[in-house]
């Protein structure tokens, strides 16, 4: 019954309609360049490929307009000169419009992609800054497990390696000692101490670099060997017994972990101090640089400028010794200091403080 009703509706529109197709499934009237019913979806012939705006027509029963109103952003139908509608021209307006919005769209979307890659991209700089940090990072492990405190020249020494304890580098014809660096070690035990120059190791000569390092790799753990060594101009002999990497760990672990913890002597800085030849001797000692007030240096009366060349009775050669010696002094402890000033010897007692 409504398809009669329509089909009669369409034939009296005569030649208003000449352009204008009927669904063959709803009835609804449609452009005849159009391939799909905007209606009910049904597919209509090969016309425009899609109708994207729905469009409300003109004398169309209820049951068969689309449900969809008119929207703002639809094209308004174009009118020819005799009065009809020109839907062909209609849908060649939707086809460029919706060709603009893609145009459109696609041209804003690769804009964002272009704005987001472009704040992905690090800097080259920043490559170049951070990267050498990364790497020295990752292999400074290594390097520095390989180069301990005595093993302060270019070979590496792990755990299975005989180690005597000491920091040490090459100068004035033999193995020059920077400083005994683990209390109880075999150097400390043999009486070794910073300013001292090994000159035989094992009834081996040293006159080159990195021999002491090459005779430590050959010595087996646990071997007693006789060491010759110049202090002051003096040539001196004692012998030790080597241990391993892992025993001097085992000290320097132990030292840290005291209980009466570690002595403060009053320096500003531990750098604040330098090696200097005593005046009127062939020793060297220690200069100290500025002391803070009120602590126990200051308090015992040591002068910045004083040149420390004993402390007890080891002797101060080097400024990495007497900074280890400080370390190592007891807490509230009595310490004898002696010291070059203007010329003088002078003896003294410094009560050490807690670090």
């Amino acid at each position: 019954m409504q398809t009669e009703v329509n089909t009669e509706r369409q034939s009296e529109r005569g030649a208003d309609t000449q352009d204008v197709s009927t669904c063959p499934n709803c009835c609804a009237l449609m452009p005849r360049e159009m391939r799909f019913c905007r209606a009910c979806g049904c597919r209509l012939g090969e016309g425009v490929e899609e109708y994207t705006e729905t469009v409300r027509f003109q004398n169309v029963p209820p049951t068969s307009r689309p449900r969809r109103s008119q929207t703002a952003s639809a094209p308004q139908s174009q009118t020819s000169p005799t009065g009809v509608k020109d839907w062909g021209a209609m849908a060649r307006g939707i086809r460029e419009q919706a060709l603009r919005s893609a145009t459109v769209a696609t041209t804003v979307g690769l804009n964002h992609w272009k704005i987001a890659r472009r704040c992905r991209r690090v800097p080259r700089w920043m490559i170049w800054v951070f990267l050498p940090m990364i790497v020295f990072s990752i292999i400074r492990g290594p390097i520095s497990n390989s180069i301990s405190r005595h093993r302060g020249s270019s070979a590496t020494a792990n755990a299975q390696t005989s180690d005597i304890g000491v920091e040490f580098n090459y100068a004035n014809g033999g193995a020059f000692i920077k400083e005994v660096t683990t209390p109880g070690s075999p150097a400390d035990q043999a009486g070794l101490v910073g300013g001292d120059v090994i000159t035989s190791f094992d009834g081996k000569p040293i006159s080159k670099e990195t021999q002491l390092t090459d005779l430590l790799a050959q010595t087996p753990i646990g071997k007693t060997v006789d060491v010759i060594y110049v202090r002051d101009g003096e040539t001196k002999t004692t012998k030790l017994t080597t241990v391993s990497g892992k025993d001097i760990d085992r000290l320097e672990n132990a030292f840290e972990k005291r209980s009466e913890g570690e002595g403060k002597f009053g320096l500003k800085d531990d750098g604040d101090a330098e090696a200097v030849p005593v005046p009127g001797t062939n020793i060297n000692g220690v200069r100290l640089g500025d002391l803070s007030e009120n602590l126990p240096a200051d308090i015992a009366g040591v002068h910045k400028g004083d040149i420390v060349i004993q402390m007890d009775q080891t002797p101060i050669r080097t400024v990495k010794e007497f900074i280890n010696r400080i370390h190592r002094a007891a807490p509230y402890s009595t310490v004898n200091l002696v010291v070059m000033r203007d010329g003088n010897r002078l003896n003294i007692p410094i009560k050490f403080g807690k670090r």
